[in-house]
């Protein structure tokens, strides 16, 4: 088979999946541990390791495998891996939270979190925020800021500190389906044109 019929077969078999967006994003649902507000979404293979809380706001899109990593393991005493403990004395140290250890995550409304971000224990991310795809988010984040890396750092602010304001005041996400919908020149308006 020559490389134009390898092609073609391949094209066959491919084409489909290649220009059709075959899953939608999947709606985010509450749980025990899990408070989310309206219309957030992932696009798969979302992760919460420990039980600590997670809140997540309204409106907000989290990419591929984005992990919510709310428990550490205690580093104060000789061994850190929890098995050792079980494995050799049946018992852990007094006062150690070796099994226990739980630390929630706060992720406000309006939030885009790419893909393969994790998010460590005892961390707020705060409304209108942007993470970029790969990062380890290890401290707090403000409003509206732009961030990445490992250990994520702040790149710049999304708005100026005006239209942050504007939007932070307006508490939009809590709106009802029909107040967003009569506020159309509320969303249609680009907040980083000069003014």
């Amino acid at each position: 088979m020559g490389i134009k019929s390898k092609i073609k077969y391949w094209l066959s078999k491919n084409l489909k999946s290649v220009l059709e967006y075959e899953k939608l994003p999947v709606l985010i649902q509450p749980s025990s541990n899990i408070e989310v507000g309206k219309d957030t979404f992932h696009n798969g293979n979302f992760e919460i390791r420990g039980s600590g809380k997670i809140k997540i706001g309204s409106f907000c899109a989290l990419g591929r495998d984005v992990k919510f990593i709310t428990s550490n393991h205690d580093y104060n005493f000789a061994v850190m891996q929890y098995g050792f403990y079980k494995k050799y004395f049946q018992d852990k140290p007094k006062k150690a939270n070796l099994y226990t250890n739980k630390f929630s995550i706060e992720i406000g409304s309006d939030v885009w979190i790419g893909d393969n971000v994790s998010v460590l224990p005892n961390v707020k991310i705060g409304h209108g925020t942007i993470i970029g795809t790969g990062s380890v988010v290890t401290k707090d984040v403000e409003p509206y800021s732009i961030i990445g890396g490992v250990p994520a750092k702040f790149i710049k602010n999304r708005f100026t500190e005006a239209s942050k304001k504007i939007l932070l005041a307006s508490e939009w996400w809590n709106w009802d389906d029909e107040k967003i919908k009569v506020n159309k020149d509320f969303f249609f308006k680009n907040y980083n044109a000069n003014e």
